[in-house]
């Protein structure tokens, strides 16, 4: 149901709302997550914020769900296309490498966090669940091509999946060892699905 922001002739929905404090904590992060820029951002009265959110945290929490979903999203219309599991994580292992290593006076001045490093500090379990799901289908998927090993607990799998590739933004490129985003799309791909094969 649209939300008047007390007759100054805007109107907002919860779901334009959750979208404006994705927003914002894109720019500021957590720590600087402010609902008065909520309001400002969403062109409606701080009022018509706390009507809608109760608090500041329930706010910062729809907001991260909003990103962790966006982030999800964003990865799997790359991934998708790629015919084989090996394509799929290496085309995410690419992705992430490309952004791990984008210079950080690109970033919006305000930031001090990438959104995948604030996704894992204040989300971090409800996105790994969510992405191992996503990637625990790609799993089983790749089981009926005999791709991997038709053993493997898909959801197990999914896990191992997230949690390398959510390496990569997290350890320092130096320490990754990767000389571009080609070399980790290879490596990754192949690192990950030589340890899914079946035991000879």
């Amino acid at each position: 149901m649209p939300i008047a922001n007390g007759g100054a002739g805007t109107v907002a929905t919860p779901h334009s709302l959750v979208q404006s404090a994705a927003a914002c904590l894109r720019r500021n992060g957590v720590r600087g997550f402010r609902l008065s820029e909520v309001a400002a951002t969403a062109g409606v009265s701080r009022g018509t914020v706390y009507n809608t959110f109760g608090n500041k945290q329930t706010a910062i929490d729809a907001g991260l769900d909003h990103l962790c979903t966006g982030f999800i999203d964003g990865l799997a219309a790359a991934v998708r296309p790629r015919e084989t599991l090996r394509g799929q994580i290496g085309e995410a292992a690419a992705l992430i490498y490309d952004h791990a290593s984008t210079p950080r006076d690109l970033a919006p001045t305000l930031r001090t966090d990438s959104i995948i490093a604030t996704l894992l500090e204040h989300y971090g379990d409800q996105l790994c669940r969510t992405w191992a799901t996503f990637w625990s289908v790609l799993v089983t998927e790749a089981q009926h091509r005999g791709e991997v090993d038709p053993g493997l607990d898909p959801m197990h799998a999914g896990d191992w999946i997230v949690r390398v590739l959510l390496s990569l933004e997290i350890l320092p490129l130096s320490v990754a060892g990767f000389r571009n985003a080609d070399d980790a799309r290879t490596r990754v791909g192949d690192l990950l699905v030589d340890g899914l094969t079946p035991r000879r």
